[in-house]
C-alpha cells in the first residue's frame, strides 16, 4: 500500500467525525437524528407490550405488526414523486434546475406534528376491548412520518453539501447509531415498568419538542450553511 493511499485514508476515515465537530447543521441535524432514532428504537421494542401482551399474539403474529410501518413507510414513497412534482413547478420544470435545500424539508415539515399524535393515539387505544387495527392504524402513520422525516433530511444535506455529501451522511449515521444503539437496553425495562400508556406519553412529549425542528432548519438552514466551507450557497 503506497504512503500517498494510507495518508488519503487517514483524512478521509477522520472527515465523518471531523464534520461532526465542526459543521454546525450537521452537528443539529446529528442531535436531531440521535433523538428521532431513540424513539424508533424505544418505539419498536415495546412491540412485545403493545401487541403480544395486549393481544395475546404469538411471536410470528407479533412480527407480521411491523408490516404497519413498512406500508406507511411504502404508501410514502409511492407518492413522493408526486409530492416532490412542486418543488420542479418551482423552476419551472427546467431540467438540473437547482433547487434551495430548504424547500426538501417541506414535507417533514407537513408530517412531524403527526409523530406525537400516533404515539399518543397507539398508547391509549392499547387496550383488549379496542380493535387491533387502531393501533396498526397507528403504526402505519408512524411509518409514514419517519419515511418522510428520513428522505426529507437526507435530500437536504446532499442539496447541501454536494460533493461533501457522503462525509456529511456517514457524520450523522455514526453519531446516531453509536449514541441510539444503547436505547434498546433501556427501552423494555421503561415498558415494563410504567406500561404501555405511559411510555408512549413519554415518547410522545419527547416528539412533541422535536415536531417544529424541520420548520426551524426552513427559517434558519441558509444561515446555518453559510458558517460552513463545505456547504454550498443558494447561488451555487
Amino acid at each position: 500500500m503506497s504512503t500517498s493511499l494510507i495518508k488519503r485514508l487517514k483524512v478521509v476515515l477522520l472527515l465523518p467525525a471531523t464534520f461532526l465537530g465542526t459543521e454546525p447543521v450537521i452537528a443539529v441535524l446529528a442531535a436531531y437524528f440521535i433523538l428521532l432514532y431513540s424513539l424508533l428504537f424505544s418505539f419498536l421494542s415495546g412491540f412485545d407490550f403493545i401487541f403480544k401482551q395486549t393481544y395475546g399474539l404469538s411471536d410470528g403474529l407479533t412480527g407480521v405488526c411491523f408490516a404497519a410501518i413498512a406500508a406507511g413507510s411504502t404508501a410514502f414513497t409511492l407518492g413522493a414523486p408526486i409530492f416532490y412534482g412542486s418543488a420542479r413547478r418551482k423552476t419551472g420544470h427546467v431540467r438540473g434546475s437547482p433547487i434551495k435545500p430548504e424547500y426538501r424539508l417541506w414535507p417533514a415539515i407537513v408530517t412531524a406534528p403527526l409523530l406525537p399524535i400516533c404515539l399518543c393515539w397507539l398508547g391509549w387505544t392499547n387496550y383488549p376491548s379496542i380493535s387491533i387495527w387502531s393501533g396498526l392504524g397507528a403504526c402505519f402513520v408512524f411509518g409514514v412520518v419517519l419515511i418522510a422525516i428520513y428522505v426529507s433530511i437526507y435530500e437536504y444535506i446532499i442539496d447541501s453539501y454536494a460533493e461533501h455529501a457522503a462525509v456529511a451522511l456517514a457524520s450523522i449515521t455514526m453519531a446516531r447509531y453509536l449514541v441510539t444503539g444503547g436505547v434498546v437496553m433501556a427501552a423494555r425495562p421503561m415498558f415494563e415498568g410504567i406500561g404501555v400508556h405511559w411510555s408512549m406519553t413519554l415518547l410522545a412529549c419527547i416528539a412533541a419538542i422535536l415536531a417544529p425542528a424541520p420548520l426551524v432548519f426552513w427559517k434558519y438552514g441558509r444561515k446555518l450553511r453559510a458558517k460552513s466551507p463545505y456547504a454550498r450557497g443558494d447561488e451555487d
